[in-house]
């Protein structure tokens, strides 16, 4: 009986360090995240919502008006709403493979970020450089600029 209570009190005290190990290491990851630049993180929501072909994350960053540069042959200032529905059209029409920034400056006055986008067009797949930057609209980073060439 007396190996039993052993057994049970090292299996709690085994589990209790391993509970106190993953808090620690969820409150750092949290520190982490909480620690990081603004404009980084506006650039990585953008990453994420182009790696998805999610125009929603995209929206919530854009400027009041946003100049576009696309392999689609779009080119000018557009407004966020407007921006809206040419990003749709654009991910409908050149659907993502992957996407990852391999670029990120965001300590800088005019923060921007470049990836390679890897899409799949009538079947064949291929590549575009992106290019992101932000401008500091008030209390938040905003996108005042995007190219996919």
């Amino acid at each position: 009986m007396k190996n039993f209570y052993l057994i049970f009190f090292i299996l709690i005290i085994g589990l209790s360090v391993c509970l106190i190990h993953a808090q620690d290491n969820n409150i750092a990851k949290f520190d982490n995240k909480k620690q990081r630049n603004p404009a980084e993180v506006v650039l990585t929501e953008i990453e994420d919502g182009i790696a998805n072909g999610n125009v929603a994350a995209l929206f919530k960053h854009l400027s009041p008006q946003t100049y576009f540069s696309l392999t689609s042959g779009i080119r000018g200032y557009y407004s966020s709403n407007q921006a809206y529905y040419i990003l749709e059209d654009f991910f409908k029409i050149y659907h993502v493979v992957s996407f990852r920034f391999h670029s990120i400056q965001a300590e800088e006055e005019n923060p921007y970020a470049t990836g390679i986008y890897f899409y799949e067009f009538k079947g064949k797949r291929e590549t575009a450089q992106v290019y992101i930057s932000l401008k500091n609209m008030g209390k938040s980073w905003k996108v005042i600029q995007i190219t996919f060439n």
